[in-house]
């Protein structure tokens, strides 16, 4: 074979390797980056059955606020079973951010707020939401998750990893025992108080796949071998 044939052959065997290379890298890149797997991070009831939350209007009946201080709650769950003390307390501030609504026999409204579940002077965790209270009768939930548009959660934590507060970040808020039933008072959610339970959820970081680093090598070694027999 002529000197131009082999290094003819050469540059095709060596460029067919260097993409392979590419790929591999590509895909370990892919699998190397973090993946999230979502998952509730704390779980929380209210301690007793009275009404802790309190929902007031502001004097002209267009802007609701839902209040409840140092709430004691019995923490159920928490991302790692990191030890916990119970009961806990629940602070929940949110403030409606719009006119409230129904569809059929649903009322709903946004709200905007902060709410913080602590103990011992450790925030188990804590952060801040925009999402909308729905409901009718006696229940009502608060849902918010920051992979729908329109809608945001950030947590912080004394004690749950940094790694395990992935987005998307989800809260949700459940009252019950709603008094006097849900209804619309002027533009906004008429007065009432309620009990609360809660679960905030997120996405844990996990490590790289095994698999990733092989395929990197895959790649990597074939380049060595070819090298080598050349």
């Amino acid at each position: 074979m002529s000197h131009s044939k082999k290094l003819m052959e050469f540059l095709m065997i060596r460029q067919k390797l260097l993409q392979g290379t590419a790929l591999a890298l590509l895909a370990g890149g892919a699998l190397l980056a973090p993946s999230a797997n979502a998952a509730p991070i704390l779980s929380f009831g209210q301690t007793g059955g009275s009404n802790t939350i309190t929902a007031t209007e502001n004097g002209s009946s267009t802007q609701t606020t839902l209040t409840g201080t140092n709430v004691p709650v019995s923490i159920t769950q928490i991302f790692g079973n990191v030890p916990t003390i119970n009961p806990a307390f629940l602070t929940l501030n949110a403030t409606s951010t719009g006119a409230a609504g129904s569809v059929g026999a649903q009322f709903f409204q946004n709200y905007s707020g902060t709410f913080s579940v602590t103990a011992g002077g450790t925030n188990y965790l804590s952060g801040t939401f925009t999402d909308a209270l729905f409901g009718s009768g006696t229940g009502l939930t608060l849902t918010a998750s920051n992979a729908t548009p329109g809608e945001s959660v950030s947590f912080t934590s004394g004690v749950i990893p940094a790694s395990a507060l992935g987005s998307p970040e989800a809260l949700s808020l459940s009252f019950s025992n709603v008094t006097p039933n849900v209804s619309i008072l002027g533009s906004s959610l008429a007065p009432f108080t309620a009990a609360v339970s809660g679960t905030a959820s997120a996405s844990a970081v996990s490590t790289p796949e095994p698999i990733s680093l092989a395929l990197l090598g895959t790649g990597l070694v074939g380049l060595g071998l070819f090298r080598r027999r050349r």
